[in-house]
Protein backbone atom coordinates (compact mmCIF):
# COMPACT_ATOMS: atom_id res chain seq x y z
CA UNK A 1 0.00 0.00 0.00
CA UNK A 2 1.55 3.28 -1.15
CA UNK A 3 0.54 6.89 -1.57
CA UNK A 4 0.00 8.56 -4.92
CA UNK A 5 -1.16 12.14 -4.50
CA UNK A 6 -4.23 12.08 -2.27
CA UNK A 7 -4.95 8.42 -3.01
CA UNK A 8 -3.77 5.03 -1.81
CA UNK A 9 -2.39 2.57 -4.35
CA UNK A 10 -3.09 -0.98 -3.25
CA UNK A 11 -1.08 -3.68 -4.96
CA UNK A 12 -1.79 -7.40 -4.77
CA UNK A 13 0.06 -10.06 -6.71
CA UNK A 14 -1.94 -11.20 -9.70
CA UNK A 15 -4.52 -8.39 -9.41
CA UNK A 16 -4.78 -4.96 -11.05
CA UNK A 17 -3.68 -2.04 -8.89
CA UNK A 18 -6.48 -0.43 -6.90
CA UNK A 19 -6.57 3.34 -6.34
CA UNK A 20 -8.68 4.62 -3.44
CA UNK A 21 -9.02 8.32 -2.51
CA UNK A 22 -7.95 8.61 1.13
CA UNK A 23 -10.92 10.85 1.96
CA UNK A 24 -13.24 7.93 1.19
CA UNK A 25 -11.56 5.56 3.65
CA UNK A 26 -13.47 5.25 6.94
CA UNK A 27 -11.13 2.67 8.51
CA UNK A 28 -8.37 0.23 7.57
CA UNK A 29 -7.67 -3.32 8.73
CA UNK A 30 -4.14 -4.62 8.19
CA UNK A 31 -3.81 -8.42 8.05
CA UNK A 32 -0.96 -10.54 6.77
CA UNK A 33 2.25 -9.37 5.15
CA UNK A 34 1.17 -5.88 4.07
CA UNK A 35 3.90 -3.38 3.14
CA UNK A 36 2.51 -0.20 4.66
CA UNK A 37 4.84 2.80 4.65
CA UNK A 38 4.68 5.85 6.92
CA UNK A 39 3.26 8.02 4.14
CA UNK A 40 0.22 5.74 3.86
CA UNK A 41 -0.21 5.63 7.65
CA UNK A 42 0.04 9.41 7.85
CA UNK A 43 -2.48 9.93 5.05
CA UNK A 44 -5.03 7.59 6.65
CA UNK A 45 -4.69 9.15 10.09
CA UNK A 46 -4.86 12.68 8.69
CA UNK A 47 -8.30 11.79 7.28
CA UNK A 48 -9.45 10.42 10.64
CA UNK A 49 -9.43 6.73 9.66
CA UNK A 50 -8.54 4.33 12.50
CA UNK A 51 -6.13 1.55 11.51
CA UNK A 52 -6.55 -1.94 13.02
CA UNK A 53 -3.73 -4.46 12.98
CA UNK A 54 -4.92 -8.09 13.02
CA UNK A 55 -2.88 -11.25 13.60
CA UNK A 56 -3.14 -14.11 11.13
CA UNK A 57 -5.39 -15.98 13.57
CA UNK A 58 -7.82 -13.05 13.63
CA UNK A 59 -6.79 -11.50 16.96
CA UNK A 60 -6.68 -7.72 17.30
CA UNK A 61 -3.09 -6.62 17.87
CA UNK A 62 -3.75 -2.90 18.19
CA UNK A 63 -5.49 0.17 16.80
CA UNK A 64 -4.01 3.49 15.69
CA UNK A 65 -6.24 6.55 15.49
CA UNK A 66 -5.78 10.32 15.16
CA UNK A 67 -5.49 12.57 18.25
CA UNK A 68 -8.70 13.15 20.15
CA UNK A 69 -10.37 16.53 20.30
CA UNK A 70 -11.40 17.95 23.71
CA UNK A 71 -14.59 16.30 24.93
CA UNK A 72 -17.70 18.21 23.87
CA UNK A 73 -21.41 17.58 23.48
CA UNK A 74 -22.38 14.02 24.39
CA UNK A 75 -18.80 13.08 25.22
CA UNK A 76 -18.59 15.93 27.75
CA UNK A 77 -21.89 14.83 29.33
CA UNK A 78 -20.54 11.31 29.69
CA UNK A 79 -17.35 12.57 31.32
CA UNK A 80 -19.36 14.44 33.96
CA UNK A 81 -21.49 11.38 34.74
CA UNK A 82 -18.67 8.87 35.23
CA UNK A 83 -18.19 9.71 38.91
CA UNK A 84 -21.87 9.20 39.76
CA UNK A 85 -22.30 5.55 40.89
CA UNK A 86 -26.10 5.72 40.57
CA UNK A 87 -25.83 6.88 36.98
CA UNK A 88 -23.29 4.15 36.23
CA UNK A 89 -25.80 1.62 37.59
CA UNK A 90 -28.44 3.02 35.22
CA UNK A 91 -25.95 2.79 32.34
CA UNK A 92 -25.17 -0.83 33.23
CA UNK A 93 -28.89 -1.65 33.25
CA UNK A 94 -29.26 -0.12 29.78
CA UNK A 95 -26.29 -2.14 28.50
CA UNK A 96 -27.56 -5.39 30.07
CA UNK A 97 -30.97 -4.88 28.45
CA UNK A 98 -29.32 -4.46 25.01
CA UNK A 99 -27.24 -7.62 25.50
CA UNK A 100 -30.30 -9.57 26.59
CA UNK A 101 -32.32 -8.37 23.60
CA UNK A 102 -29.53 -9.34 21.20
CA UNK A 103 -29.17 -12.82 22.67
CA UNK A 104 -32.92 -13.41 22.46
CA UNK A 105 -32.88 -12.22 18.85
CA UNK A 106 -30.20 -14.73 17.86
CA UNK A 107 -31.97 -17.61 19.58
CA UNK A 108 -35.21 -16.63 17.86
CA UNK A 109 -33.54 -16.92 14.44
CA UNK A 110 -31.91 -20.31 15.15
CA UNK A 111 -33.99 -22.15 17.74
CA UNK A 112 -37.69 -21.26 17.80
CA UNK A 113 -38.49 -23.74 20.59
CA UNK A 114 -35.97 -22.33 23.04
CA UNK A 115 -36.89 -18.76 22.03
CA UNK A 116 -40.56 -19.39 22.79
CA UNK A 117 -39.70 -20.82 26.20
CA UNK A 118 -37.34 -17.96 27.06
CA UNK A 119 -39.86 -15.38 25.85
CA UNK A 120 -42.56 -16.78 28.12
CA UNK A 121 -40.49 -17.75 31.17
CA UNK A 122 -37.41 -15.57 30.91
CA UNK A 123 -33.80 -16.72 30.88
CA UNK A 124 -30.61 -16.20 32.84
CA UNK A 125 -26.99 -15.84 31.88
CA UNK A 126 -26.27 -19.52 32.51
CA UNK A 127 -29.16 -20.47 30.20
CA UNK A 128 -27.56 -18.43 27.43
CA UNK A 129 -24.12 -19.96 28.02
CA UNK A 130 -25.55 -23.50 27.96
CA UNK A 131 -27.42 -22.81 24.70
CA UNK A 132 -24.35 -21.22 23.12
CA UNK A 133 -22.18 -24.18 24.13
CA UNK A 134 -24.62 -26.57 22.45
CA UNK A 135 -24.77 -24.42 19.31
CA UNK A 136 -20.97 -24.41 19.00
CA UNK A 137 -20.45 -28.01 20.15
CA UNK A 138 -19.68 -29.32 16.65
CA UNK A 139 -17.37 -26.43 15.74
CA UNK A 140 -13.63 -26.89 15.52
CA UNK A 141 -10.81 -24.45 16.30
CA UNK A 142 -11.15 -22.90 12.85
CA UNK A 143 -14.36 -21.23 14.05
CA UNK A 144 -12.37 -19.39 16.73
CA UNK A 145 -10.19 -17.71 14.10
CA UNK A 146 -13.22 -16.49 12.16
CA UNK A 147 -14.92 -15.32 15.37
CA UNK A 148 -11.82 -13.37 16.44
CA UNK A 149 -11.49 -11.74 13.02
CA UNK A 150 -15.12 -10.63 12.98
CA UNK A 151 -14.66 -9.13 16.45
CA UNK A 152 -11.52 -7.34 15.24
CA UNK A 153 -13.52 -5.81 12.39
CA UNK A 154 -16.22 -4.73 14.84
CA UNK A 155 -13.73 -3.21 17.27
CA UNK A 156 -12.21 -1.17 14.45
CA UNK A 157 -15.57 0.00 13.10
CA UNK A 158 -16.98 0.91 16.53
CA UNK A 159 -13.76 2.80 17.33
CA UNK A 160 -14.31 4.93 14.24
CA UNK A 161 -17.97 5.62 15.05
CA UNK A 162 -17.17 6.64 18.62
CA UNK A 163 -14.31 8.85 17.45
CA UNK A 164 -16.62 10.58 14.96
CA UNK A 165 -18.89 11.52 17.90
CA UNK A 166 -15.99 12.83 19.99
CA UNK A 167 -15.72 9.93 22.45
CA UNK A 168 -12.45 8.50 23.75
CA UNK A 169 -12.58 4.80 22.75
CA UNK A 170 -10.48 3.81 25.77
CA UNK A 171 -12.60 5.60 28.39
CA UNK A 172 -15.10 2.95 29.35
CA UNK A 173 -17.90 3.80 31.77
CA UNK A 174 -17.68 0.54 33.70
CA UNK A 175 -13.88 0.53 33.75
CA UNK A 176 -11.99 3.54 32.40
CA UNK A 177 -8.61 1.75 32.65
CA UNK A 178 -9.33 -1.11 30.23
CA UNK A 179 -7.80 -0.77 26.78
CA UNK A 180 -10.62 0.03 24.31
CA UNK A 181 -12.98 0.05 27.31
CA UNK A 182 -15.78 2.10 25.77
CA UNK A 183 -15.48 0.27 22.45
CA UNK A 184 -15.82 -3.10 24.18
CA UNK A 185 -18.89 -1.92 26.06
CA UNK A 186 -20.56 -0.95 22.79
CA UNK A 187 -19.50 -4.23 21.17
CA UNK A 188 -21.02 -6.37 23.95
CA UNK A 189 -24.57 -6.29 22.51
CA UNK A 190 -23.13 -7.18 19.09
CA UNK A 191 -21.40 -10.34 20.31
CA UNK A 192 -24.49 -12.48 19.49
CA UNK A 193 -24.25 -11.11 15.95
CA UNK A 194 -20.68 -12.46 15.77
CA UNK A 195 -21.95 -15.82 17.05
CA UNK A 196 -24.65 -15.89 14.38
CA UNK A 197 -22.24 -14.95 11.58
CA UNK A 198 -19.75 -17.61 12.67
CA UNK A 199 -22.46 -20.28 12.83
CA UNK A 200 -23.62 -19.21 9.36
CA UNK A 201 -20.06 -19.69 8.10
CA UNK A 202 -19.93 -23.17 9.58
CA UNK A 203 -23.24 -24.23 8.05
CA UNK A 204 -22.60 -22.67 4.64
CA UNK A 205 -19.12 -24.19 4.24
CA UNK A 206 -17.32 -20.82 4.23
CA UNK A 207 -15.58 -21.72 7.49
CA UNK A 208 -13.96 -24.91 6.21
CA UNK A 209 -12.56 -23.15 3.13
CA UNK A 210 -11.26 -20.09 4.99
CA UNK A 211 -8.58 -21.44 7.34
CA UNK A 212 -5.39 -23.45 7.32
CA UNK A 213 -2.82 -24.80 9.75
CA UNK A 214 -0.02 -22.31 10.39
CA UNK A 215 3.68 -23.11 10.68
CA UNK A 216 3.44 -23.50 14.46
CA UNK A 217 0.31 -25.64 14.33
CA UNK A 218 -2.20 -22.88 15.09
CA UNK A 219 -5.30 -22.20 13.04
CA UNK A 220 -4.88 -19.18 10.74
CA UNK A 221 -7.15 -17.45 8.29
CA UNK A 222 -6.35 -17.73 4.60
CA UNK A 223 -6.39 -14.66 2.33
CA UNK A 224 -9.53 -16.06 0.70
CA UNK A 225 -11.07 -16.56 4.13
CA UNK A 226 -10.29 -12.98 5.11
CA UNK A 227 -11.99 -11.73 1.94
CA UNK A 228 -15.09 -13.86 2.57
CA UNK A 229 -15.46 -12.81 6.20
CA UNK A 230 -14.79 -9.18 5.35
CA UNK A 231 -17.52 -9.34 2.69
CA UNK A 232 -19.90 -10.87 5.25
CA UNK A 233 -19.11 -8.04 7.66
CA UNK A 234 -19.48 -5.32 5.03
CA UNK A 235 -22.87 -6.72 4.01
CA UNK A 236 -24.11 -6.04 7.56
CA UNK A 237 -22.17 -2.81 8.10
CA UNK A 238 -25.03 -0.36 7.52
CA UNK A 239 -27.22 -2.14 10.08
CA UNK A 240 -24.36 -2.41 12.58
CA UNK A 241 -23.62 1.31 12.29
CA UNK A 242 -27.27 2.25 12.76
CA UNK A 243 -27.45 0.09 15.86
CA UNK A 244 -24.28 1.54 17.42
CA UNK A 245 -25.23 5.13 16.66
CA UNK A 246 -28.71 4.53 18.10
CA UNK A 247 -27.12 3.32 21.32
CA UNK A 248 -24.71 6.25 21.37
CA UNK A 249 -27.73 8.57 21.21
CA UNK A 250 -29.44 6.64 24.02
CA UNK A 251 -26.38 6.92 26.26
CA UNK A 252 -26.16 10.66 25.57
CA UNK A 253 -29.84 11.09 26.45
CA UNK A 254 -29.30 9.06 29.62
CA UNK A 255 -26.33 11.26 30.54
CA UNK A 256 -28.32 14.43 29.86
CA UNK A 257 -31.73 13.63 31.33
CA UNK A 258 -31.29 10.92 33.95
CA UNK A 259 -32.28 11.85 37.51
CA UNK A 260 -31.88 9.68 40.61
CA UNK A 261 -34.98 8.24 42.21
CA UNK A 262 -36.26 10.62 44.89
CA UNK A 263 -35.73 9.38 48.43
CA UNK A 264 -39.00 9.17 50.32
CA UNK A 265 -38.72 10.70 53.79
CA UNK A 266 -39.56 8.36 56.65
CA UNK A 267 -40.54 8.90 60.23
CA UNK A 268 -38.17 8.22 63.09
CA UNK A 269 -39.68 4.79 63.53
CA UNK A 270 -39.08 4.01 59.88
CA UNK A 271 -42.57 2.55 59.55
CA UNK A 272 -44.47 5.28 57.68
CA UNK A 273 -43.56 8.18 55.37
CA UNK A 274 -43.74 11.64 56.85
CA UNK A 275 -46.72 13.49 55.49
CA UNK A 276 -45.67 16.90 54.29
CA UNK A 277 -48.25 19.70 54.38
Amino acid sequence: MRVEGASLRIEEQGCPHLYVPARRVERAVVWGGVLLDTAALTLLLSHGAPICFAARDGRLLGVAWPPLSPAAGGAALLERRRADPEWVTAYRSLLDAEVRRARLGLVRSLDATVWSRWRDRGFRGKDWEAWRQRAFSSAGPELDAAWRYLKTLLLGAVSGWLLSEGFDPHRGVLDAKVRLGLVKEFVQPLTPWIDGAALWGQRSGVLARGTWIGQRGEIELTPAGVRRWTARFEAELAWLERDVRRRIDEVVVLARDWQPEPVRPVSNSGSRPIRRV
